[in-house]
C-alpha cells in the first residue's frame, strides 16, 4: 500500500473511536464509552506499526480490528436515535439495517489476518475475501431489513424462505471469510522464514488466551453470571491483548521467548480445564455412586485433583512443548542423545561444538573453554581472547562461553537450554584439555631434563678424552724418559707404575664409551654395523631413511638395538637374529628378532623401557615360548 493510503486508514479509524467515545458520553451509553477508550490500544499500535512501516497494510487492518465493531456501534446509536422525535441525518437507513450490518464487526480481524505479518497474500483466493465480506453483509441485510434490536433481541424480523437463505449464506460466508484469514496465517507460517513464523506465534499466543477467555465467559454464562461479567475479559483480550501481540510481533518479535509463552500458555490452559474436567467427574461420580454429601465430593474431587495436577502438569507440558515449540523440542533432544552417548562412551565429547552449531543451526557458533589457569581455549587447545556471550558455569564458576553468530535475545535463552543438556559433553572437554595440557606439559619438561643430560655426558665423555686421558698419558711418557736414567730396581718399579697408568687410561676409555658410545661419531648407521660385525651368529641388518633425530634419540635407538642383540645372544640362544631400523612418520622405528627359545618378559628390561619411555617413546616385547622374540621401540 501507498503510505499516503496507509495514513489515512488508520486516521479514519481512530476518528471512528474517538467519535464512539464522544457518543457514547452523549447518550450516557457507559459500555460504548469503555468500548471507545480500550480500542484506542489497538489504534496507537495501528500508528506506531504505521511508523516504523509506512507502506504495511498490518498498521491500518490493526486499528480497524478495533474500529470495525465500533462502527456497528455507531451505526447502532444512530439507529436507536430514529425512534425520536427528530431524526438525524440517515436515522432511518441505519434503524432498517442496524441489526443485519454485523458482519463487519469481523472485518478488521479478517483484514489482519490477510495481511499479518508482510502483506496481502498473492493469489485470487485472498482478493475474493474483502467482496465475500461485503457479500454475507449484503446477504444480511437483506434478510433482515427494518428489523430492530430490543433488549438485546431482534423484533420485527421478516419471514419468507428467501430471507431464511440469506441468513444462511451470510453465516456460511462470514465463516468462509475467517476460515480464509486463518488460512493466510497457516500458509504464512508453513512457508515462511523463522522470523515470520515467530511473528505468526505471537499472534497464535493472543488468540489462545482469547479462545480461553471465551470458553471461560461460556461457562460462566451457564452457571448464571451476567453477560457483561462472563464476557469482559474476553473483549478486553480482543481489544488490548491481540493488539499487543501484534505490536511486539512486528516491532520486536524477539523481545521475549514466545515459544515458551506460548507453551506454558497452552499447558496451562489444557491443564486447568483438564483439573476442573477431573473435579467434575469425580465429583458426579462420588455423588451418584456413594451418595455423599456435597461436603465430602467437594472434598474428594480436590483431593483426586490435586494428586493427579501435578503428573498431569508435566505430562501436558512436555506433550505441548514438543508440538508448540518443536524446533526448540528436537534441538534439545539432539543434545541430551548425544551427552548419552557420551557417558555411554560412543562418542567423544569435543564434538559437543558441531553438535550445538546443529541444534542452534548456527554455523558460526564457537565454544570457548576456560582453562585451569584461567586462560580462554578453543575445543582443540588454542588460546583466543575472551568472548562474549552465554555463559556456562559450575557451582557459580564459568567453565566456558558459547559466541553466537546469529545473536538475538531468543537465540541466546535457545543457547542457554541447550548448553544446560550439554553441560556434562562441555566440562569433560574442558577437563579432558587441562589433562593434555599437562601431560604434554610433563613430556615437555622430560624431554628437557633428558636433553640436558645428554648434553651433560658429552661434556663429560669430551673431559675424560681431552683432559684426564691426555694428563694420564703424558705422565707415563715422562716416566719412560726418566727410567732410562734410572738403576734396573727403579726401572722394574716405574714399569709397575705405567702399566698401572695404562689401565687407568683404559678404565676411563671404557666409562667415556659408556656414557656416550664412540660408535655414534659417524652415526647411526656405522655403529650399527659394528654390532653387526661383532656379534658371533649372523646379524641381517637394515638400515632405512632415519629422521632428523637429536643425539639422545640417536643414543637411545643405538642403546635399543645392542641391548636387544645382546639379550638374544646371552639369554634367547638364537641362531639368527634381524635387525630394522628406519622412520615412522618424524620418529625413529626399530625392530629386533631373533629365533630364539622365547619366553622373556613382555615388559622388557626396565632400565631400556624407562630409557625409551624418558624421550617419549614406546616399547613393546613380544616373545613366545618356542617362537623367538621380537623387540619392537618407536622413539
Amino acid at each position: 500500500m501507498r503510505a499516503r493510503t496507509v495514513r489515512v486508514c488508520t486516521a479514519l479509524a481512530a476518528v471512528v473511536v474517538l467519535a464512539t467515545v464522544v457518543v457514547g458520553v452523549a447518550t450516557g451509553s457507559t459500555a460504548d464509552v469503555l468500548a471507545g477508550v480500550l480500542s484506542l490500544a489497538a489504534v496507537g499500535v495501528g500508528f506506531v506499526v504505521v511508523r516504523e512501516q509506512p507502506t504495511s497494510a498490518v498498521g491500518p487492518a490493526m486499528a480497524w480490528c478495533a474500529a470495525a465493531p465500533l462502527t456497528v456501534v455507531l451505526v447502532e446509536a444512530l439507529a436507536q436515535s430514529a425512534e425520536g422525535a427528530s431524526l438525524p441525518p440517515g436515522a432511518s437507513l441505519a434503524q432498517a439495517i442496524s441489526v443485519g450490518i454485523w458482519p463487519l464487526n469481523v472485518a478488521g480481524l479478517v483484514a489482519l489476518l490477510l495481511v499479518f505479518p508482510d502483506g496481502r497474500r498473492p493469489g485470487w483466493p485472498w482478493r475474493a475475501v474483502p467482496v465475500l465480506l461485503l457479500s454475507a453483509t449484503g446477504a444480511t441485510v437483506f434478510a433482515l431489513w427494518g428489523s430492530r434490536q430490543v433488549g438485546g433481541e431482534v423484533v420485527g424480523a421478516p419471514s419468507g424462505p428467501a430471507r431464511v437463505v440469506a441468513v444462511i449464506v451470510g453465516l456460511a460466508l462470514v465463516a468462509t471469510c475467517v476460515g480464509l484469514g486463518v488460512a493466510s496465517v497457516v500458509q504464512t507460517y508453513r512457508h515462511g522464514d523463522e522470523r515470520r513464523r515467530l511473528q505468526v506465534r505471537w499472534l497464535a499466543l493472543a488468540g489462545v488466551v482469547a479462545a480461553a477467555l471465551l470458553v471461560a465467559g461460556w461457562v460462566a454464562e451457564g452457571l448464571g453470571a451476567p453477560l457483561a461479567l462472563a464476557y469482559t475479559p474476553h473483549l478486553v483480550a480482543i481489544v488490548v491483548l491481540v493488539p499487543a501481540a501484534v505490536g511486539v510481533a512486528i516491532l520486536r518479535h524477539d523481545l521475549f521467548d514466545v515459544d515458551r509463552l506460548l507453551g506454558d500458555t497452552v499447558s496451562a490452559l489444557v491443564t486447568a480445564f483438564a483439573s476442573a474436567a477431573l473435579f467434575g467427574a469425580v465429583v458426579l461420580v462420588t455423588s451418584r455412586a456413594v451418595g455423599a454429601t456435597s461436603e465430602v465430593t467437594t472434598v474428594t474431587a480436590a483431593f483426586v485433583t490435586a494428586l493427579f495436577l501435578l503428573p498431569v502438569h508435566r505430562w501436558i507440558s512436555s506433550v505441548v512443548g514438543a508440538v508448540v515449540d518443536h524446533d526448540r523440542h528436537v534441538a534439545v533432544a539432539g543434545v541430551e542423545r548425544f551427552a548419552a552417548d557420551v557417558r555411554a562412551g560412543h562418542r567423544e565429547p569435543e564434538e559437543v561444538q558441531a553438535v550445538l552449531r546443529t541444534a542452534q543451526r548456527d554455523p558460526g557458533l564457537t565454544l570457548a573453554l576456560v582453562r585451569v589457569d584461567g586462560a580462554w581455549v578453543d575445543p582443540q587447545g588454542v588460546e583466543v581472547p575472551e568472548p562474549d556471550g552465554v555463559t556456562v558455569a559450575s557451582c557459580g564458576v564459568p567453565i566456558a562461553r558459547i559466541h553466537l553468530d546469529h545473536d538475538t535475545a531468543r537465540a541466546r535463552r535457545r543457547v542457554a537450554d541447550l548448553a544446560t543438556a550439554a553441560w556434562v559433553p562441555i566440562e569433560v572437554s574442558r577437563l579432558r584439555l587441562g589433562l593434555r595440557g599437562a601431560v604434554a606439559e610433563a613430556e615437555a619438561s622430560r624431554a628437557r631434563l633428558v636433553e640436558a643430560v645428554a648434553e651433560e655426558r658429552v661434556r663429560l665423555e669430551r673431559d675424560l678424552h681431552d683432559g684426564a686421558q691426555q694428563q694420564i698419558v703424558a705422565t707415563g711418557m715422562r716416566l719412560r724418559r726418566l727410567q732410562r736414567d734410572l738403576d734396573p730396581v727403579l726401572a722394574a718399579e716405574v714399569d709397575t707404575v705405567v702399566a698401572d697408568l695404562e689401565e687407568t687410561v683404559r678404565e676411563l676409555r671404557r666409562l667415556a664409551h659408556g656414557v656416550r658410545p664412540a660408535r655414534l661419531d659417524d652415526g647411526l648407521g656405522p655403529a650399527l654395523e659394528a654390532v653387526r660385525a661383532a656379534s658371533p651368529v649372523p646379524v641381517d641388518l637394515v638400515v632405512g631413511d632415519l629422521p632428523p633425530a637429536d643425539e639422545t634419540r640417536t643414543v637411545t635407538a643405538y642403546l635399543v638395538v645392542s641391548e636387544a642383540v645382546a639379550n638374544a645372544l646371552k639369554h634367547a640362544r638364537a641362531r639368527r637374529i634381524d635387525v630394522e631400523v628406519g622412520s615412522s612418520g618424524d620418529r625413529i622405528a626399530v625392530e629386533v628378532r631373533d629365533d630364539g627359545v622365547g619366553g622373556a618378559p613382555v615388559d622388557g628390561p626396565a632400565s631400556l623401557r624407562d630409557r625409551v619411555a624418558s624421550v617419549g617413546g614406546q616399547l613393546s616385547v613380544e616373545s613366545v615360548a618356542g617362537r623367538g622374540t621380537t623387540v619392537r621401540a618407536v622413539i
